[in-house]
């Protein structure tokens, strides 16, 4: 996998799973660190998973789950007896019944004759008129309302565009500046949770080794998410760029957080930064390798 091919989103998708295997997911996060459109089909996967968890499981039918209750129920009664009993199988069309998979639609109430308009000729008979204009705009209106649909997907996609241009361009004139969310996994930098306990030795070599196997976790689902991107932004300012990447580990067997800066990129140079748990510096920063 080079910078001109891609992966596709079952695999991304996997990745933030946790479902690749260590090998597969190193090789992964490697095309990640070098890949922006990667990155960006990542954090939209991201923002899926959270509006998916965010939806309620429809609850089962009443009814369901009392013939439910009962069949089981009943099979419990018929093995107090001791040993093995032979139970009837249950009457599944009366269990579903009531599921809304299984109800029988209503009947649709058959629609009402039109009223044909006619022309009275001068011997009294009455010459239908052909509703031509009416064909025409029902014909139109077949293949308007799917071109009316993808015009309304286009402006909203359209316009998702233009806010994230606006947002991200330099500000030219003296309005007020807007705010700039904090970074989050897949907006700045990626969120990982390791939990290896690192040495000096092992954060002057190869980060990727123990970062790329690590599963990806999202900041919102962490009780100190919102401290951890505070942090991320403080350190940020001191050294005047944003992570590639944050760890979540220990370092010597205290808890922190390992901060991955690009010092070279072209020569697969990285600044690390270590912090602990109140963004205080557990070792000074220091360069290191990549891959």
């Amino acid at each position: 996998m080079t910078g001109d091919t891609h992966y596709d989103l079952e695999i991304l998708a996997e990745l933030a799973e946790g479902l690749l295997d260590a090998a597969t997911a190193l090789q992964v996060r490697e095309h990640l660190a070098v890949c922006d459109p990667c990155g960006e089909s990542l954090a939209d996967l991201a923002a899926v998973r959270e509006v998916l968890s965010a939806t309620p499981t429809p609850a089962m039918p009443m009814g369901v789950a009392l013939r439910i209750d009962r069949a089981l129920a009943a099979e419990a009664e018929s093995f107090r007896g001791g040993g093995v009993g032979l139970v009837e199988a249950p009457a599944w069309d009366d269990i579903m019944r009531d599921a809304p998979w299984e109800t029988t639609p209503l009947p649709e109430p058959e629609p009402e004759p039109v009223t044909r308009l006619g022309v009275v000729g001068d011997d009294g008979t009455i010459t239908p008129v052909t509703p031509v204009r009416r064909r025409k705009t029902t014909r139109q209106r077949r293949w308007a309302m799917p071109v009316a649909a993808a015009g309304m997907v286009a402006a909203v996609i359209g316009g998702a565009v233009v806010t994230s241009d606006v947002l991200s361009a330099p500000s030219t004139g003296t309005g007020t500046p807007i705010a700039q969310p904090l970074p989050s996994v897949g907006g700045g930098y990626q969120l990982t949770d390791s939990n290896w306990n690192y040495n000096d030795q092992e954060l002057k070599g190869s980060l990727l080794d123990y970062i790329g196997p690590a599963q990806i976790v999202d900041a919102k689902d962490m009780s100190g998410g919102a401290k951890l991107q505070q942090c991320v932004q403080q350190v940020s300012s001191k050294v005047g760029k944003s992570p590639f990447t944050v760890d979540q580990g220990q370092y010597n067997g205290q808890e922190a957080n390992i901060m991955v800066f690009w010092q070279n990129k072209a020569k697969n140079s990285v600044r690390v930064h270590v912090v602990g748990l109140r963004c205080e510096d557990l070792r000074k920063p220091a360069l290191a390798s990549w891959k």
